[in-house]
């Protein structure tokens, strides 16, 4: 069932009148100077309501909002988020689209699976690459590069581009998405102006002499560190990807940086002057509006989304951001390959075009291990009194539960050691990823021991000593 609701913009709330009984005309005079006031505020606040609640409602239900009264008979009191078959998880498939006016082909600039963790209450991106070669068409067994995937399947049908684009995505990186939203660029810079602009800080110092201008080109900078971007200012910042420095011309590195503004637009949202100020949270809505397509999302959702947001925006939540590019040196070089024999530039599985079974593996283990994956560090271990052998076994285990990184072990340091030790060799580098492993191997040893004089390798050392035996005290009976 839904509700219909016919309003014009233009239209303003018609507020019947009412007259007083000549009986009670004398009285009420006196009282007139404190009614009449009152009256325009009361019928300005009520024509305000309607208005903006027509027009939240005009929005959501353009933008793929499913209204239900039976939604609000319903007293659940913690709605929730659609997750995935382990409870854990709600996946959201992003998706930046190209619509300018002198192209027709609706190539998506951007791909990105953003997963957010129930549990801890982490955000992991993962960014597929335009050049990812993979079969778009599910009626030809052929692969052309993953950009084309929507417009392909548009043209077909209508409204099928997304939903195919979506199921392609998910057999590449093996999770299972709840729900998907497409931006062209124009709603990308009216969203960005509507919060203020967002702060971004630019890693590295370049510039692009061949940014698309219409027809042409023009030439854009940009400098290193902290600042405020506009919408146009975001929107060449995340498209950029001719730059001949710093290593900022690839496709890969133009995905960390579309990653960096959606991380920096939810700062700027989950600010107190954004999330609680109304003007600002119907301006988002309406630049939104004609340029977004989302799946379609209830009432229980949109309450869930904005629990989730006040949860994330409290004085005591910590919570952290992790991001992936599926690009050549993911998974320790393991994964992708950029010798694909299609005869253009592109890349693809290692495993061969289609097979993703590396790939899906190594997401599972990056989404439930983020810091561990993110940081991505080498990690070495030593035998100071486990036994060669036994160190050796360990070392293994966690090469097979942490697959993709590089664990290797260096041999023995000492023989008469006790316990388990996991350091970091860089100050104030990996410490979330030795947080991680000193969790798994159930150890509170994270600093260097004081007896170890010899310098070990690897970003991360792990040193496996003898197991402790803690001996239990018995008291002696008494009678």
């Amino acid at each position: 069932m839904g509700v219909t609701i016919n309003i014009k913009d233009n239209d303003s709330p018609k507020v019947k009148s009412f007259r007083l009984k000549k009986g009670k005309e004398k009285s009420q005079k006196k009282k007139s100077w404190i009614f009449y006031p009152l009256s325009i505020i009361l019928i300005g606040i009520i024509g305000t309501t309607l208005y903006f609640g027509y027009k939240g409602y005009k929005v959501g239900k353009d933008i793929g909002f499913n209204f239900s009264p039976g939604k609000l008979i319903e007293k659940k009191k913690d709605p929730e988020l659609k997750k995935d078959s382990t409870g854990i998880y709600t996946n959201v498939l992003l998706v930046g689209v190209d619509t300018r006016d002198n192209t027709k082909l609706l190539n998506t600039d951007v791909i990105i699976v953003a997963s957010y963790n129930h549990q801890t209450r982490d955000i992991v991106m993962i960014s597929i690459p335009r050049d990812f070669y993979a079969q778009v068409n599910p009626d030809r067994v052929a692969f052309s590069k993953i950009n084309s995937a929507y417009s392909i399947n548009e043209r077909k049908k209508e409204g099928n581009g997304l939903v195919v684009l979506e199921e392609i995505v998910e057999e590449i990186v093996g999770l299972e998405i709840q729900y998907h939203a497409m931006i062209n660029f124009k709603g990308f810079v009216d969203l960005i102006d509507s919060v203020g602009g967002v702060y971004v800080n630019v890693e590295n110092s370049f510039t692009d002499y061949k940014y698309p201008l219409g027809n042409s080109y023009q030439k854009i900078s940009f400098i290193a560190g902290p600042q405020l971007m506009d919408g146009e200012t975001a929107l060449k910042y995340a498209r950029s990807r001719h730059s001949q420095q710093n290593g900022e011309g690839s496709d890969y590195a133009r995905a960390r940086r579309q990653q960096k503004l959606i991380d920096a637009f939810m700062d700027k949202l989950l600010s107190t002057e954004t999330l609680l100020n109304p003007t600002k949270l119907m301006s988002l809505l309406s630049s939104v509006q004609n340029n977004l397509t989302v799946s379609e999302f209830s009432l229980e959702d949109v309450q869930a989304g904005i629990n989730i947001l006040k949860s994330l925006n409290s004085e005591d939540s910590t919570f952290n951001t992790y991001s992936f590019v599926l690009d050549p040196t993911i998974g320790n070089y393991t994964l992708i390959t950029s010798k694909v024999e299609v005869g253009t530039y592109g890349i693809g599985p290692k495993e061969g075009l289609g097979k993703y079974t590396k790939i899906n593996e190594y997401f599972k283990l990056a989404q439930a291990y983020p810091p561990l994956y993110s940081e991505k560090p080498s990690i070495y271990t030593y035998d100071i009194g486990l036994g060669k052998q036994n160190a050796t076994t360990k070392t293994q285990e966690l090469q097979k539960k942490f697959k993709y990184l590089s664990i290797r072990f260096q041999g023995t340091k000492l023989t008469d050691k006790e316990g388990i030790y996991i350091y970091s060799n860089s100050t104030d580098k990996f410490t979330s990823s030795v947080a991680m492993l000193s969790e798994y191997l159930n150890t509170n040893n994270i600093t260097k021991p004081e007896y170890l004089t010899t310098n070990t390798s690897g970003d991360i050392s792990i040193l496996f000593g003898k197991e402790i035996v803690v001996e239990e005290i018995t008291q002696p009976v008494t009678e």
